[in-house]
């Protein structure tokens, strides 16, 4: 797949500058030694795009993964929505590419199969919307530090326009501000109560975003 790359003068250092997907590609190539032994994940063209549908959507579709029998030079395609806005979190851009890459391993569908794969990378939660374990965070944040900051603005749609809703399967980062004890929470439940510190017993504070 042939990739344009940008250059800019930055003094006297001509430096490249990723485009989206060879940033995506390399994330992939880092993903890849997850999966091994036991999956492969096979040759695949990545990029941004929104997914067919629900990409705007109460119940957002962070991802979506074409098999290579959808594809004319049955290569498999991957696409991540826009609209994301963390890199390495644990329904980051790197999150979303790792739950991609399980479908991509010829697995359909969000049953025993793909659990068995994703928790062997160390998703976590209901697998249809999955989250990164802290495992699993540990091994983004590696990722990310290694290639860089993601070359991407991510998309944020007007409200009335859109008619977007709360996505229920978001989860928030909820923090004490006396010890710094710190939990994600799903937005369905954040509605119904913020949580506690169970070490000072304060009300946690909830990430603005």
């Amino acid at each position: 797949m042939h990739l344009h790359t940008q250059f800019t003068n930055t003094g006297n250092k001509l430096d490249a500058i990723m485009t989206r997907e060879e940033w995506l590609n390399k994330a992939v190539d880092e993903l890849r030694p997850l999966f091994q032994p036991e999956y492969k994940v096979p040759e695949i063209k990545i990029s941004v795009g929104f997914p067919p549908k629900g990409g705007l959507s109460r119940s957002r579709v962070l991802g979506v993964c074409w098999k290579a029998e959808a594809a004319t030079d049955r290569i498999v395609q991957i696409y991540i929505n826009p609209t994301i806005q963390e890199v390495g979190g644990a329904q980051g851009v790197l999150s979303v590419v790792a739950h991609e890459l399980v479908h991509a391993c010829g697995i359909s569908g969000h049953g025993k199969e793909f659990a068995a794969c994703g928790r062997k990378i160390g998703l976590e939660g209901k697998m249809k919307c999955s989250v990164a374990g802290s495992v699993l965070l540990s091994e983004l944040s590696a990722i990310e530090k290694k290639i860089g900051k993601f070359p991407h603005a991510p998309l944020v749609p007007i409200a009335n326009l859109s008619g977007l809703k709360p996505d229920k399967c978001r989860m928030y980062k909820c923090e004490c501000n006396e010890c710094g004890y710190t939990v994600r929470v799903s937005a369905k439940w954040i509605e119904v109560a913020t949580p506690k510190c169970p070490v000072c017993d304060q009300e946690l504070i909830k990430e603005q975003k």
